[in-house]
């Protein structure tokens, strides 16, 4: 059979087959290209969630702060001279305390996100979700101003929004905890301050 087969016909076997190997070792180096960019993306929205879990146990530290205090406390939030802010509360007797305040942290997420729609369906809706939860984390820092601080309307609105919190707090730790778990693997949210 061998001796059937002209150098034409060697020639394009041998290219066919140089043909096929390159395409799987390019579709390889394109699976592992977009495998590390998966990871190094689900490092770097890891980090954003550990601030933003920081700024969820912060409202939730004032939130119940808040609950406790008696009905003639004054709260009040300062703001430093590099900017940095502090909810701070004086109860009537004269004691009170502060609680650091910051801010959210959401520039890491609305860059990327469409970077990992084309890249990861599963974690795009993971992320979509988390989202979700950092818009839901902005409305209630919102109310800590609202409703708390400088509230020309009387206390219940306080007492009303610290229940509202209260109920919406474990929701959006859920959807952090999710995408957290997505990009690490590791099960127990973690925070950092900064």
């Amino acid at each position: 059979m061998a001796d059937n087969m002209n150098p034409l016909s060697i020639g394009a076997i041998v290219a066919i087959t140089l043909f096929i190997i390159k395409e799987v070792l390019e579709a390889y180096r394109k699976n592992a290209s977009k495998n590390r960019k998966i990871k190094a993306l689900k490092t770097i929205l890891a980090e954003e969630i550990k601030l933003n879990y920081w700024v969820w146990k912060q409202i939730e530290s004032i939130v119940k702060k808040v609950k406790e205090m008696p009905p003639e406390t004054f709260y009040q939030i300062i703001s430093s001279t590099s900017g940095t802010e502090r909810f701070e509360y004086v109860r009537p007797d004269g004691g009170g305390g502060g609680i650091f305040f910051p801010e959210i942290k959401e520039q890491v997420f609305t860059q990327l996100i469409t970077e990992i729609a084309e890249l990861d369906e599963d974690f795009y809706s993971r992320s979509i979700e988390y989202g979700k939860g950092v818009a839901e984390l902005q409305h209630l820092r919102h109310g800590v101003f609202d409703f708390i601080h400088e509230t020309p309307k009387g206390e219940h609105y306080a007492e009303g929004f610290c229940e509202y919190a209260l109920d919406e707090l474990p929701d959006i730790k859920d959807k952090f905890q999710k995408l957290y778990i997505e990009c690490t693997g590791d099960t127990e949210l973690q925070h950092r301050m900064r």
